[in-house]
């Protein structure tokens, strides 16, 4: 089978427009990394196979003709849902405003998120909204940095949690929706993609990348034929960039091909360097 790896697709854009003929010909599916609560909107735009890791994980499916209007929100008791003059939508309860809420783009109607504040105005929570209507996720803040984001899956339990400490995320954990038990436990970011993908990505697969970067780091656990096409310039003046360097010497082996500009590809030529790996973009 095969693949495109991307942090986050961004329609009209010429990377996606790339990839998306790359995956369009091979009839591929196209993995994101990112969490996308968008994703349903995108699947039906842009293109229809694709696998988001946070929904792997969390097994969310999604319902492409449902959907949750700003006025169905169930919301703190006794508070009111306000679409006011200027178009920003507040939730009042006795005359306090304790929230704000976010439609999605194009829609003007479709809840987004609810951002509930505290007395003093600093954000509390974020409650996220997928496109068909279902609760995403819920971001926790103290001191207005945030501190925990869940995910659910679609009867609400949480089955991914992202933990931070002054702005980083230092733990994820993913459980049991029943008995709260961890089942999976990681230190990072990387660490986490990195497994997503490749319970995803078998052996005999084929993956294209565009960076050098999230995506390169998400193959590391893979044994699949990579292929890095990459769509930024290879060259930092006249140094090969760190991570492409890495790749050409071979001390990144899960990256076994790269295709560069024809230009990038006559330079590194001119200075001798091995291009055993390497390969002009036709």
């Amino acid at each position: 089978m095969n693949y495109e790896l991307v942090s986050v697709l961004r329609p009209e854009t010429d990377n996606w427009k790339s990839q998306k003929e790359r995956v369009e010909k091979n009839n591929g599916t196209l993995i994101t990394l990112f969490p996308e609560p968008l994703f349903v909107r995108l699947r039906k735009e842009e293109y229809s196979k694709m696998i988001n890791i946070i929904d792997y994980v969390t097994k969310r499916n999604y319902d492409e003709n449902s959907s949750l209007f700003f006025d169905k929100v169930d919301t703190v008791q006794g508070a009111e849902i306000i679409m006011n003059r200027d178009g920003v939508i507040t939730i009042v309860k006795d005359g306090v405003v304790i929230g704000e809420m976010r439609v999605f783009p194009r829609t003007r109607r479709l809840v987004q998120d609810i951002k509930f504040l505290n007395v003093d105005g600093s954000r509390d929570m974020i409650e996220e909204y997928t496109f068909d209507g279902k609760p995403f996720s819920n971001i926790f803040y103290y001191d207005d940095n945030v501190q925990e984001i869940d995910f659910f899956d679609n009867d609400q339990n949480v089955r991914l949690r992202y933990y931070l400490y002054e702005g980083s995320i230092n733990l994820i954990t993913i459980e049991d929706p029943k008995t709260k038990e961890i089942i999976e436990k990681y230190d990072n970011m990387s660490q986490f993609q990195a497994a997503q993908v490749a319970k995803i990505v078998k052996p005999e697969d084929e993956v294209g990348i565009t960076y050098l970067g999230i995506e390169l780091d998400a193959l590391k656990d893979t044994q699949s034929k990579n292929t890095l096409y990459l769509e930024e310039s290879a060259f930092d003046g006249d140094q090969v960039k760190g991570n492409l360097k890495l790749i050409m010497e071979d001390e990144i082996d899960y990256v076994q091909r790269v295709v560069v500009s024809s230009e990038d590809y006559q330079k590194m030529l001119d200075l001798g360097l091995n291009v055993s790996k390497v390969e002009p973009k036709q």
